[in-house]
């Protein structure tokens, strides 16, 4: 094992067997997450789980543990017409402070002193993102408990002409009404819909309740008042019509360096020195929910440098994936964290071939993370058939998914989606790819990245 990095590979875990799954394929940081959302808010009795799993696991290298205060830090108040007004940034950075405290306490100390707080700071100016991270930073370091735990500020990356084109497909739709990603909205706002329309198609298999179940079946009457009843809309909605959750615009929030309608280098560069400035200790990119579900990622493998097979992975509406971020953008991340003294983690839908193409022309990136790419769909071993769906927050984590994202000196894999396999068009650059990989690996005193054809279930076939 290559001793002279100490690269890792963060893991998003729901439960303890999920846990103990991501540590025996290599995870080097175990994170407890809902995979409801981007960074899921998780109850603290099941980060108490997560972490004992982790102190009972044999493993190699040293864990750490990490969790989040989600993705939104924003408070609101109503007015006396309904309105929601944003709280002083004050109380903003003191709610913050205090979810990290809890959470830092759930996860513990006893498998290391260090564990990793995650912050998302999407929807906020570069001034209150300061202020919420160095909040945060100075209420843990005070503790005596939590003095070394570790504050990781999360950007969202974006391209919101990409979002604008998908967003409407109805399979995209029925999934983010799943994740409750919706608003209640009046017919003539933008891209409003009718959850009443088709028949209630929209409703029907797609929103549950707290146990899993679905709220609606075939043959339900599905009308504003059943939607009320069952706790899809507040009582206060007038019509069934609504929209989906949009993201934030950098344009708003960061006009200062906002270029056209996707992150860059700008953008990065400002929220690197926030979380440099904060007292943070490392920064995430990743993308928000919404983004994923539509099959849009983080790296752009069609970038100079890279082997594409984004363009072969098709996801919901048959949509193929995209990247936001080029190989030479994200370079930069990296190159600019370590400049200003932080690590520096890519996230955002990683599958395999992207995870190991990063390690691979990024050899000095600190951190990876995954949960989709890591994680299949779940079978009953009674019956043998499907015990969940093959949706994000339904698959679970498989050790041997892990792997295929964990660095080669840590055991990598190279794992590449088996329906590619009967795309000849594919062949040729997934070919390519291992051929570049293991020129690059045994350059660095690596063997050869073992590869393997992998279906929804975690079946793994070695490609000869």
């Amino acid at each position: 094992m290559d001793r002279t990095r100490n690269r890792k590979l963060l893991v998003s875990v729901f439960g303890p067997q999920e846990a103990r799954e991501a540590i025996l394929g290599g995870a080097r940081i175990v994170d407890s997450e809902d995979p409801r959302s981007a960074l899921g808010n998780i109850k603290p009795q099941r980060i108490m789980d997560i972490s004992d799993a982790a102190l009972a696991a044999k493993r190699d290298l040293e864990i750490q543990l990490s969790t989040n205060i989600g993705e939104d830090q924003l408070l609101f108040r109503r007015s006396e017409t309904g309105q929601a007004i944003q709280k002083s940034p004050y109380e903003i950075a003191g709610k913050a402070s205090q979810a990290a405290l809890g959470v830092a306490n759930a996860m513990g100390v006893r498998v290391h002193p260090s564990n990793i707080v995650k912050v998302g700071v999407d929807g906020m100016q570069v001034g209150l993102v300061t202020q919420v991270l160095t909040e945060v930073s100075s209420t843990l370091k005070r503790t005596e408990e939590f003095s070394h735990c570790q504050v990781m500020g999360v950007l969202f990356a974006q391209d919101l002409e990409l979002w604008n084109e998908r967003k409407s497909d109805k399979a995209v739709r029925r999934s983010l009404i799943e994740l409750r990603e919706f608003h209640p909205a009046s017919q003539d706002t933008p891209y409003a819909f009718d959850l009443t329309a088709e028949g209630g198609s929209w409703v029907i298999g797609t929103v549950r309740d707290e146990k899993g179940s679905f709220l609606f079946s075939e043959g339900d009457a599905i009308d504003l008042y059943a939607l009320h009843q069952k706790g899809v809309l507040p009582t206060d909605a007038r019509t069934p019509w609504v929209a989906l959750n949009e993201l934030f615009p950098h344009s708003t929030y960061y006009p200062e360096a906002a270029v056209g309608q996707r992150t860059t280098k700008d953008i990065i560069k400002l929220m690197v020195d926030a979380a440099a400035s904060s007292g943070a200790t490392s920064m995430m990119l990743d993308t928000q929910i919404q983004t994923k579900v539509a099959n849009i990622c983080l790296v752009d493998t069609s970038s100079k440098g890279l082997v594409d097979l984004n363009k072969y992975d098709i996801g919901l509406g048959g949509f193929p994936t995209r990247g936001i971020l080029q190989l030479e953008e994200l370079r930069f991340f990296v190159d600019y964290a370590h400049f200003l003294g932080i690590e520096a983690n890519l996230a955002g839908s990683l599958q395999s071939f992207q995870a190991q193409q990063a390690w691979a022309f990024i050899p000095y990136l600190d951190q990876c993370s995954t949960r989709g790419g890591s994680s299949a769909v779940e079978l009953n071993p009674i019956t043998g058939q499907p015990a969940g769906e093959d949706t994000r927050q339904q698959r679970i984590i498989k050790r041997q998914l892990v792997a295929g994202l964990a660095p080669p000196e840590q055991g990598g894999f190279l794992n590449i989606p088996i329906a590619m396999k009967e795309n000849p068009a594919a062949i040729g650059d997934i070919t390519s790819l291992m051929e570049t990989l293991n020129a690059l690996n045994q350059k660095n005193g690596l063997d050869a990245l073992p590869a393997f054809w992998v279906d929804k279930f975690g079946n793994m076939e070695a490609i000869r």
